[in-house]
């Protein structure tokens, strides 16, 4: 990333949560040397429907239409106003804070995934709850973002999080510092409150007759050996944001150990411990070429549903 500048896309489409993702942004970027884009794709009207026109029949509906689209147009408008005021009232200077509206081309995912590749750092959306489909704790437009790798790190915002307390998961991959180096470079880390979590799952065998395959102190030896190569990322981890402005005393370690589920262990964490905000890395260990995402951050995106996840590429 270029130093000194953050080049935001934040995806809108005028609700109450869009409005929730614009303070969160506000609350964690530093406005100086900040550059935020405020993005919304219009549904669009297939050309063809104007046609109908000219029929009698068709005239009254038409203008039905041409109404609805005017609504839509200056709902837009009205929302694009009301978030750069946010902006300048955070700290943002005008001249940082553009508003692109554009008509639905491709669909709406696609049309933000094209314009996510215009060289930004970060991609902002909401969570996009599903009310029709309990089963389904995201919108459809956010579950096509966030399995498209070719986007950049996204922020998936959820409930009302606060941006000043991080929850950082590490494990022991080579791209783990990747996640500090995000903070490092996109937050207000003088702001920051930390806590570096490491998660170790334990040893279950629930098929009969396959216990006497472990010996009873199996599960103690992959504990330890965990620890003994999370411990210097951890520590290589706290120097690098301590170097980034982050008080010394802000920042605690805590490594879990025997979870059933990594995911679940650290929004559980999360919440116990108000954390507004995860980080996490988009592949795990394995970085398994045939995913876009690893196991663990895509369960962190159906789990952590009132915090900011932070999904770092």
């Amino acid at each position: 990333m270029e130093q000194g500048t953050r080049r935001v896309l934040l995806a809108v489409n005028g609700s109450d949560e869009s409005m929730t993702a614009i303070r969160y942004v506000c609350g964690c970027l530093p406005p100086r040397g900040s550059e935020i884009t405020l993005f919304q794709v219009l549904s669009s009207v297939p050309e063809e429907f104007w046609d109908l026109e000219k029929d009698p029949v068709w005239a009254k509906r038409i203008e039905i239409v041409r109404t609805w689209e005017d609504e839509q147009k200056k709902r837009c408008n009205d929302f694009m106003d009301r978030a750069g005021a946010h902006f300048r009232a955070s700290g943002f200077s005008a001249d940082t804070v553009t508003t692109k509206i554009g008509v639905q081309k491709e669909g709406i995912a696609r049309d933000v995934v094209r314009e996510g590749k215009n060289n930004y750092h970060v991609l902002v959306i909401g969570r996009g709850e599903s009310g029709s489909n309990p089963q389904m704790p995201l919108g459809g437009v956010t579950s096509k973002l966030i399995a498209h790798d070719s986007l950049p790190s996204i922020w998936l915002i959820g409930g009302e999080p606060l941006s000043s307390r991080l929850l950082i998961a590490l494990d022991s991959s080579p791209q783990a510092i990747s996640l500090i180096e995000h903070v490092a470079a996109m937050f207000d880390c003088r702001k920051l409150d930390v806590t570096l979590f490491h998660a170790i799952r334990g040893i279950s065998v629930s098929i009969q007759g396959m216990e006497s395959i472990f010996p009873s102190d199996y599960a103690k030896s992959i504990t330890e050996d965990a620890q003994t190569k999370i411990g210097p990322i951890m520590e290589k981890a706290k120097k690098r944001l301590i170097e980034a402005g982050v008080p010394a005393d802000n920042i605690s370690i805590k490594i879990a150990s025997g979870v059933t589920s990594r995911a679940s262990a650290i929004v559980e964490e999360a919440v116990q411990g108000q954390f507004g905000t995860i980080v996490c890395g988009r592949r795990g260990v394995s970085q398994v070429d045939d995913f876009s995402m690893g196991r663990v951050a895509n369960k962190l995106t159906q789990l952590a549903r009132s915090q900011a996840l932070c999904i770092v590429a």
